[in-house]
C-alpha cells in the first residue's frame, strides 16, 4: 500500500470516530450563572473501601460551609443538613461522595520529598436544583498535600478539597 493511500485510510478512520461529533448540533444549556442565592449543603457520603476516618469527613463539610461562605456570593449557605426554604429564593444543593483517601506520611514528606507520602483526599461533587432536583453539573475533585514547613499538615489536603469545591462551585454558577 503506498503512502497516499495510508493517508487516506488513517484519515477515514480518524474522520469515521468524529462522525457523531460533525452530525451534532450543540445544545444550549440552561443559564445557570448568577441564577442561585442559596446553597444547601449535604453532608458528603463516604464510598465503600475507603477508610476517611469519620471526623475528617465532619472537619471537610464545616470547611466547605466556609469556603462557600467566603465567597459572599449566597445570600444564605446551610449548615450541613440544613433546608433553606423556597420561598426565599433560588437555591442550589451541594452533594458530594467521598472517592478517594490516601492518609500520606509527613515523616515521608519531610525527609524524601518529592512528593513521596502525599496526602490525598478525593471527591465527586454535584450541583442541582433544590426545587427541581435537575442536576447542573458534575466534577471530581481533591485536594493533596506533598510538602510543607517540616513536611506540611496533612490536614491541608482536606483545606485543598474545600477550596477546590469553593472555586468549583463559584467558576459554574458566578
Amino acid at each position: 500500500m503506498t503512502n497516499f493511500w495510508r493517508t487516506i485510510v488513517f484519515t477515514l478512520l480518524i474522520l469515521s470516530g468524529c462522525w457523531s461529533t460533525f452530525g451534532q448540533t450543540p445544545q444550549k444549556p440552561e443559564t445557570i450563572k448568577n441564577k442561585y442565592e442559596n446553597v444547601e449543603i449535604v453532608r458528603f457520603e463516604i464510598k465503600d473501601g475507603v477508610t476517611l476516618p469519620a471526623e475528617s469527613r465532619d472537619v471537610i463539610m464545616s470547611q466547605i460551609v466556609e469556603e462557600l461562605k467566603q465567597l459572599k456570593k449566597f445570600k444564605q449557605v446551610s449548615n450541613t443538613g440544613e433546608t433553606i426554604p423556597q420561598d426565599t429564593g433560588p437555591t442550589v444543593r451541594l452533594n458530594g461522595t467521598i472517592t478517594q483517601y490516601k492518609p500520606g506520611s509527613r515523616a515521608k514528606r519531610y525527609l524524601v520529598g518529592f512528593g513521596a507520602g502525599s496526602t490525598k483526599v478525593g471527591a465527586h461533587i454535584t450541583l442541582t436544583d433544590a426545587a427541581t432536583g435537575a442536576v447542573l453539573f458534575e466534577k471530581d475533585v481533591d485536594g493533596t498535600v506533598w510538602i510543607g514547613v517540616f513536611g506540611g499538615d496533612s490536614s491541608g489536603a482536606t483545606r485543598g478539597l474545600a477550596k477546590e469545591v469553593g472555586k468549583v462551585t463559584k467558576k459554574t454558577l458566578f
